[in-house]
């Protein structure tokens, strides 16, 4: 009996003791397999998120972008169009579904919210006058009813009353 309670005592003050040598030990053969396929990683625990990751979006140079997102093409009446498109319907679309916002700051636009949404309105910019959208999006009575994005559904629906 005294031989189980001491194994017992040994267990209880050993594993904590050596848990965070375990995790470190781990940790950094984490980094260095990471390493060798070419991902560096300058955080231990850094390699853990990563080393999960399916995909990673980098730039051309392979450094990880900087959550600055841009319209480079557009599918949209069944053609992929690498110019801008003006499209009413399309606008209010985009701009009525996103959450992201426009502040006007010494009369220059800024765009604040969610990157991608971000990246759509500044596309939006790009046709110049999107005011009256703008204006419209701030009237609470404009809007008839939302139901924000949900994974399930992959969307999210805005109905919106026109004149």
């Amino acid at each position: 009996m005294d031989a189980f309670i001491i194994g017992i005592t040994v267990l209880v003050v050993a594993i904590p003791e050596g848990l965070p040598l375990a995790v470190t030990i781990s940790l950094a053969y984490s980094v260095s397999k990471m390493a060798d396929e070419n991902n560096l990683v300058k955080q231990l625990d850094a390699s853990e998120t990563m080393g999960g990751a399916n995909e990673i979006c980098t730039d051309k140079t392979g450094t990880l972008t900087q959550n600055r997102m841009q319209v480079t093409e557009l599918y949209f009446k069944d053609q992929i169009h690498t110019a801008f498109v003006k499209d009413a319907i399309l606008e209010q679309c985009v701009f009525f579904n996103c959450t992201a916002f426009v502040e006007n700051k010494d009369g220059i636009k800024v765009v604040k919210g969610n990157a991608t949404e971000v990246g759509l309105i500044n596309y939006l910019l790009q046709s110049g006058n999107i005011d009256d959208l703008i204006e419209a999006k701030n009237q609470p009575e404009h809007k008839v009813f939302e139901i924000p994005f949900d994974s399930d559904r992959k969307m999210a629906t805005t109905v919106v009353k026109t004149t």
